[in-house]
Order: C-alpha cells, then structure tokens, then sequence
C-alpha cells in the first residue's frame, strides 16, 4: 500500500499524540502518588498491555513462541457444563526455541514435552485459569493418554502440574520453579539444579534472577503488587517467592546465599534505573 504524505503526516501526528498522553499520564501517576519516575513508567507500560494499546495493541502483543488459548476460569466448579462455564482468553509460551532445544538434546523429546506441559500449566494458573489434559493434548499435538503419563512423571519428580483435573483433586504443588529455587536456596548451582530437575539451564537461570529481583523490590517498596509490576511477573509469583525467601531467612544456614540473593537483585534493579535515567532517550522532551 501506498502512503501519501498526508496519511504519514496523520500517522507521525498519531504518534505525537500517544507519547503526549503517555506523558501525561507519568506525570500524574509521579506527583500524584509519589512514585518515582521509573515506578511511572512501568505503571503506564503494564496499563497499556492491559489495555491492549501502544505496543501491545492486538497483532503486536504476542512474542515468537506465544498463542493465545481459551481455558475455563479457575473458579469454575468441577461438574459444572461448559457451556455455563467461565472462560478466559490467556496467553501460553507454547514453544521457548533456546530452552526446549536445550532440554531436547540434553535429555530427550518427553523431557522437551513435559517442560511445555509445565510451563503452560503455570502460565495459565498465573492467568487465573486451568488447562485441562485434553488442552494439553490439543496445543501439543499429541494424545491425552500421553498428558497424563507425562503428568505423572512430573508428580514422581516432586513436580504438581496445575490442570484441571490435578487442581481440583488435589490442590496446589510444587513447580519446577519453587524446585529450582530450593535447590538454589539449598546451595545448589544452576548447572546441577538443571540436571536434578531435568530442566533447561536458562529456564533455571531466568527463575533464580526473577527470585532475586523480587526478594530486592520486595525490600524496597514493601508492596507485593508494586513489585509485581516493577519485575514484571504476577502477584502470584510474587507470593510464592517472598514465602520461600521468608522460609530461608529463618534458618542461619542459609545465610551467604540470602545476601547473594538480595546482591544480585540490587545489581538488577540499578543497572535498569540507569539505563531507563540514562539511556538514549534522556533528557529528550518527548
């Protein structure tokens, strides 16, 4: 399609205009409830995903890897017909490319398999929904008989996957990240938690860094939905997190890896400080 120089000129004036609001809108939220400016930013950020505008207007919201699913409410009895039930449209990391390669070559395909039955699962708890077996087997391609072998594999790992049917038999588990961070918290290195728990090692290493972060926030703010939004996780995960931290703080003999832990948040936290201070855009009167 052909732009004409009006049309250009209507779309940059467009564009004028969001980053305009955007501003404003920082604005308000910094004088308004003390929040400093970077707090602002993420704020208005994870409205627009909400909201499904800017950036994450529909079309540009998912990443490579991601589909959008529709999976009952979690709140939704067992019993009750489907078509009375409430749904909710989610979003799943079917495919991680780096991380399930990793675990296909190291391990095998049903290793690769269960890891995308896990982390769907989660997503969609996180989401407030359940994915049933039959999803699973849907999205993956395969049979429900496979699910549920590959499901109970999980369970002799020490691993809960949150479906439908395990949700409501027999409430929440573990996770294969609260496993990978009591091993960490236990003195494990990522290498070897990735081999205990069959896993990926950037997988293991994306939920250490997660942990460590949230344990920062957690300290600076003391609010779990301002941390939430700071790390960019759900207040869930957040929960979770500060329980197992708050577990650690109460035994002496984890206490090198809890100043490790806060350590490498406080590096996190500061090293995005100044590039969201500092970083190309500064000092630019949008």
């Amino acid at each position: 399609m052909i732009q004409t120089y009006a049309h250009q000129k209507l779309l940059h004036e467009t564009r004028l205009d969001l980053k305009t609001l955007e501003t404003m809108f920082t604005n308000l939220i910094t004088f308004g409830t003390n929040c400093s400016p970077f707090e602002s930013e993420v704020i208005v950020e994870k409205a627009k995903e909400v909201f499904a505008i800017g950036d994450h207007a529909e079309g540009n919201i998912l990443q490579p890897g991601q589909m959008i699913w529709t999976a009952l409410d979690m709140n939704e009895p067992p019993g009750k017909p489907l078509h009375a039930c409430k749904l909710r449209r989610i979003i799943l990391a079917h495919i991680k490319p780096k991380e399930d390669a990793e675990v296909r070559r190291q391990y095998n395909r049903s290793a690769k398999r269960q890891q995308q039955i896990n982390r769907m699962a989660v997503e969609a708890q996180e989401q407030q929904a359940l994915l049933s077996q039959e999803d699973l087997a849907e999205i993956l391609d395969t049979d429900v008989r496979t699910i549920r072998r590959d499901i109970q594999d999980l369970r002799k790992q020490g691993i809960s996957v949150p479906t439908r049917g395990q949700q409501k038999d027999i409430g929440p588990g573990v996770t294969h990240r609260v496993q990978a961070i009591t091993l960490f918290l236990e003195e494990k290195e990522p290498v070897e938690i990735a081999r205990i728990i069959k896993h990926s090692l950037t997988a293991v290493e994306r939920y250490i860094d997660t942990f460590c972060r949230v344990v920062y926030c957690q300290r600076r703010f003391r609010n779990n939905l301002k941390t939430a939004l700071v790390v960019g996780v759900s207040v869930h995960t957040v929960n979770t997190y500060l329980g197992l931290h708050t577990d650690a703080c109460e035994d002496p003999t984890y206490r090198e890896r809890i100043a490790e832990i806060e350590a490498r948040g406080r590096v996190y936290y500061k090293h995005v400080d100044f590039k969201k201070k500092h970083g190309p855009n500064s000092g630019r009167k949008i």
